[in-house]
């Protein structure tokens, strides 16, 4: 993987709003996998941990490991802290065999937390290889990138 989690959103974002669709256009599932290669979650915090971690680097960035069901450990140099995740997440997390990776603090208040290791359920061809009965997360996944329009 040479792309950086910065690069990743900011072309996830990108494209989602240079895109305008009609109204009622529906997006659909080509298995490709790009979903599966890079996982991430966004999680809101409050502004008394952005500020803890802020006062520590000008960049907050470091890594994460899921210490048990629902609990992750969050590290920087010279500073961790524990913290909840959602339901939907955890499971996610657990069924896709990827309960480590890194975390950025972005500007508007949210931790990115990913993981560039694929899903332990991606086929050699690159496809999703539990499609059918993929965690509810990966079901709720929406990419926008292929549109059925109206």
């Amino acid at each position: 993987m040479s792309e950086t989690i910065e690069a990743f959103l900011f072309r996830q974002k990108n494209f989602v709003a240079q895109t305008k669709w009609p109204p009622g256009t529906k997006f659909f599932c080509e298995r490709c996998g790009d979903c599966c290669t890079w996982f991430f979650i966004l999680m809101k915090t409050d502004e008394d941990l952005n500020d803890a971690l802020r006062q520590r680097v000008k960049y907050p960035h470091g890594s994460w490991v899921m210490k048990e069901k629902g609990k992750i450990l969050v590290q920087m140099p010279g500073y961790s802290f524990t913290g909840n995740i959602p339901e939907a997440q955890t499971e996610y997390i657990m069924e896709t065999g990827r309960p480590w990776g890194y975390w950025v603090l972005s500007k508007q208040g949210q931790i990115a937390l990913y993981n560039p290791t694929p899903c332990v359920h991606l086929s050699e061809e690159g496809l999703c290889g539990i499609y059918e009965i993929r965690p509810r997360a990966c079901k709720m996944y929406s990419c926008r990138r292929h549109p059925i329009v109206p």
